[in-house]
């Protein structure tokens, strides 16, 4: 029952995330250090983004993968636990980059919004399989 659940739990990391990297943006603009938000995403923004993610993120990610580690209790994690955990994480990237397909990345907050949740979802993908290699090979030996 608890491996249906922990996928729940992992997604659920991307609502605070997505406020973080908001709320250092907002905090920046405030601060005259990013310029006036045009509905563009330029470099500064972006740079700006994947640094919060990067910074942020890596440190929620492994707390959520903590608290998955502490409900399920695995033996030995298989590359099928990382795709079950990260599964959610997986519909963004394939629904973000389908929209792209079909309409263009037409530069606008809500393409802004689908390139960080790429984002966050690429960081917490790749802190799911770190930390399930970690644990896998301390299990082994």
């Amino acid at each position: 029952m608890m491996k249906l659940i922990t996928p729940l739990i992992h997604v659920a990391f991307l609502i605070p995330l997505t406020g973080i990297a908001v709320g250092v943006e907002a905090f920046l603009r405030s601060a005259a250090v990013l310029g006036e938000y045009k509905g563009v995403i330029d470099l500064p923004l972006f740079i700006m983004f994947l640094s919060s993610i990067i910074i942020f993120g890596i440190p929620l990610f492994w707390l959520a993968n903590l608290l998955m580690q502490r409900f399920e209790k695995p033996h030995g994690p298989t590359v099928y636990d990382h795709f079950r955990q990260s599964l959610f994480f997986y519909l963004i990237v394939i629904y973000s980059s389908a929209t792209w397909i079909a309409r263009g990345f037409g530069n606008t907050e809500e393409d802004g919004y689908l390139l960080l949740w790429i984002g966050i979802s690429l960081v917490g993908i790749v802190v799911n399989y770190k930390f399930l290699s970690v644990r896998r090979k301390v299990n082994v030996t």
